[in-house]
């Protein structure tokens, strides 16, 4: 409960949960923590101590509960007085849907700076934020390569960042035959991220972080998976 509640505090703090849903959300996480906590004890390694081990898994869950709640959250927040009339209810999806569709489009647009790095950056972020990857992820990184990187990253979802980082280490070695640590994918990712963020939030025209910045890749990952379907 105390690990739940320091790590809901700190997505408060940064704005990503409001804090009306502080105490729903600590217990969300807390719930599904304790339902899958064998599991989770049984993928400890002991590379590290068990909090730093439990705030990392407690992390991903608060992530994953704020990506599927925050429509829902900036919908209620934009109500005045908890009543719309239906034309401003209309009024108001239209918006939120072209401020995400401008969004979207300026997070491909960013994502271009990256060229060749563009389609191993997609994989590894959607890896780090815990979002499911689909075989156009692995081919478009990994070409021939994509069946034994597809087996090197099952099973992703009681992992710690580590232990990802090693597994990513791995999939490196496979797909480009660079021998590298999982502290350098760790460094890596987390200059990409800066970058991207950086370019998002040019000029200060946007507030973007790490976990808006998940939202956008899940949505964007949505909008792709629709055009390979049809």
């Amino acid at each position: 409960m105390e690990l739940s509640h320091k790590v809901v505090g700190r997505y408060v703090a940064r704005g990503a949960v409001p804090l009306r849903e502080k105490e729903d959300v600590e217990n969300t996480i807390l719930e599904k923590f304790l339902s899958k906590q064998d599991k989770i004890d049984k993928s400890f390694k002991s590379k590290s101590k068990k909090t730093t081990y439990y705030i990392a898994i407690l992390n991903r869950m608060c992530a994953e509960v704020i990506r599927k709640e925050q429509k829902n959250w900036y919908s209620i927040n934009s109500l005045n007085n908890g009543e719309l009339k239906q034309e401003s209810s209309t009024s108001f999806e239209t918006e939120k849907q072209t401020l995400i569709k401008e969004e979207i489009k300026r997070f491909n647009a960013c994502l271009q700076i990256f060229n060749q790095e563009k389609s191993k950056l997609i994989l590894f972020l959607k890896y780090y934020f815990n979002i499911p990857l689909n075989k156009y992820d692995i081919n478009n990184y990994a070409g021939k390569n994509s069946n034994e990187v597809q087996f090197a990253l099952k099973g992703n979802n009681s992992l710690a960042k580590a232990e990802k980082n090693e597994r990513l280490a791995n999939v490196v070695l496979i797909v480009e035959q660079k021998n590298i640590s999982g502290d350098a994918v760790r460094m890596w990712i987390n200059k990409q991220i800066d970058i991207l963020l950086n370019k998002l939030n040019f000029k200060q025209s946007r507030f973007h972080n790490r976990e808006s910045l998940a939202v956008l890749l899940e949505i964007n990952d949505s909008i792709e998976k629709n055009k390979y379907e049809l």
